[in-house]
């Protein structure tokens, strides 16, 4: 058996070697509370909800959960250029004071090349592989404090409904060995599409020419 790569029809076979990740953020112990440490980390926002939450408490409980994502994704793409896939945030119901309970996705990064193999976890654990590494990114997200201007659902602020506020969102967790448990990454093994075949030198005659 042989691979013929197609250079002649422009096919762009030496791309960077991309990688897929799953990973599951089991939020059952994260903080329940009405406090900056309440919500966990979710993209939902309040408007998705089948029934919107109830007080402006719950609302920005929500939106501390949508910060701490946003951040999420800032600190991920620090290395490598990524895309979020197969998402799927699991409630309890579809009631807006229900806090998240786990939260799955895939990362497909461009080239994971430039994701790093070493560091060390908040709980003190060394980073040996790309997917700890991961983990550890997302921890460290989950264990510090973040605040930013937001637009958040305010269920008592008339016809708008809406409330411009500064969001705290707290660490989650106060036990960090717990935190960095609750959170499984795993690489998807045969993801990547770029063999060694593909990228070595066209054959003879089908060096590609101008146009």
């Amino acid at each position: 058996m042989a691979t013929v790569s197609p250079i002649s029809a422009r096919l762009p076979v030496g791309q960077p070697q991309g990688a897929y990740y799953t990973v599951s953020i089991s939020q059952t112990s994260y903080s329940t509370a009405e406090s900056t440490a309440g919500g966990g980390i979710s993209p939902v926002s309040a408007w998705d909800f089948t029934t919107k939450p109830t007080t402006l408490a719950k609302a920005t409980l929500v939106a501390q959960a949508e910060l701490r994502y946003k951040k999420m994704l800032q600190i991920l793409q620090v290395r490598s250029n990524f895309r979020i896939v197969n998402i799927v945030p699991t409630y309890s119901s579809s009631a807006g004071d229900n806090m998240i309970q786990t939260l799955a996705f895939g990362l497909v990064f461009e080239n994971d090349d430039f994701v790093p193999t070493f560091g060390t976890n908040v709980d003190g654990s060394t980073t040996v592989t790309k997917a700890d590494y991961i983990r550890d990114k997302i921890a460290e997200v989950l264990s510090t404090s973040f605040t930013e201007v937001r637009t958040v659902y305010n269920p008592t602020s008339g016809a708008g409904l809406i409330s411009t506020a500064s969001v705290t969102a707290a660490a989650v967790d106060t036990n960090n060995t717990r935190l960095v448990n609750s959170i499984t990454v795993s690489e998807v093994s045969g993801f990547r599409v770029n063999l060694s075949t593909e990228l070595d030198s066209p054959g003879s005659g089908l060096n590609p020419t101008a146009e």
